[in-house]
């Protein structure tokens, strides 16, 4: 039996309905886009980070002294051509006195201080892909010439790091099932209110012939009209949040280094969230509405 299509419109709109309806839609997406924006930016900035820093090292060599029986700059010229004599490295660079002096700047903005530290010379190198090149390989290397060098494996504090992103990826998981869960429980409230308003109209239906399938399917369309703007809006506020919170965080994690297919996974991600949730909201009212159809004497 067709039934007019907006039968149960004033239902909808009875008691501010479709305000709560559109309004939660709006959150659960915003909530959910932001998350999965947020995990997916994550996990592709991880990915950049572990390729371009899994395989660096950092040799320190301590600042010589005034005493010393040799001069710190012939010190790291020996060691630089040590490095670069290396089968297993594909650069060694070494750093200026003045980068590293400035990776004091921010806590030390003194510079009569900043001169009477005893800075150490850097040499950043990086291993070959496909080398197994340790730390205790590079030091055994450097120690005719640097016996108390120092090196820093990047590889190592880049897994701490992978760790508490996974350990975000879990949380941003969780929120977004959390919200599904809770937009289905919405929807089925807000169908469940319209059905005890619109129990005569439903009942007079049936009496006309009016299978609960066709009953159902009103609803189910109702749900996605209402649902698709709200939708697109949390979409829109979930993007202008997440550009905020990247502007804020660009000096720490640039999106700047995130290659094409990083940005259309991200993309594609995203987008699935508000036609999810769209879909969500219209099945959860057609199965909601059937399971109280049945329900009915």
């Amino acid at each position: 039996m067709a039934l007019p299509r907006h039968i149960f419109a004033p239902a909808f709109r009875h008691q501010k309905l479709s305000v709560f309806f559109a309004g939660l839609v709006c959150i659960v997406v915003y909530v959910a886009t932001f998350a999965t924006a947020a995990e997916a930016t994550l996990s592709a900035l991880t990915m950049t980070w572990d390729k371009g820093v899994e395989a660096r090292m950092t040799v320190e060599i301590p600042h010589a002294g005034d005493e010393a029986s040799q001069a710190q700059s012939d010190k790291v010229q020996q060691a630089v051509a040590l490095l670069r004599a290396m089968p297993e490295l594909a650069t060694v660079t070494p750093v200026p006195d003045e980068e590293t002096i400035a990776l004091l700047k921010p806590w030390i903005d003194n510079p009569e201080v900043l001169k009477a530290i005893p800075v150490p010379s850097l040499i950043d190198i990086t291993r070959k892909e496909g080398v197994s090149l340790t730390p205790a390989d590079v030091l055994a290397k450097l120690k005719p010439v640097a016996e108390d060098a120092r090196v820093d494996e990047h590889a190592a504090w880049l897994s701490d790091a992978q760790h508490l992103v996974r350990g975000l990826s879990i949380m941003a998981f969780l929120m977004i099932g959390l919200t599904a869960v809770t937009l289905v429980i919405a929807v089925s409230l807000v169908c469940r209110a319209i059905m005890a308003t619109e129990k005569d109209t439903i009942t007079l239906l049936h009496t006309m012939g009016a299978e609960d399938r066709d009953i159902a399917r009103h609803f189910q369309f109702h749900a996605r009209r209402l649902a698709a703007p709200a939708a697109w809006l949390g979409f829109g506020l979930a993007l202008l949040s997440s550009a905020i919170l990247l502007f804020f965080l660009r000096h720490i994690a640039s999106a700047a280094s995130l290659q094409p297919m990083h940005w259309l996974v991200l993309a594609v991600m995203t987008l699935l969230v508000p036609v999810l949730a769209v879909w969500i909201a219209a099945f959860s009212a057609r199965l909601s509405t059937l399971k109280l159809l049945h329900a009915l004497p």
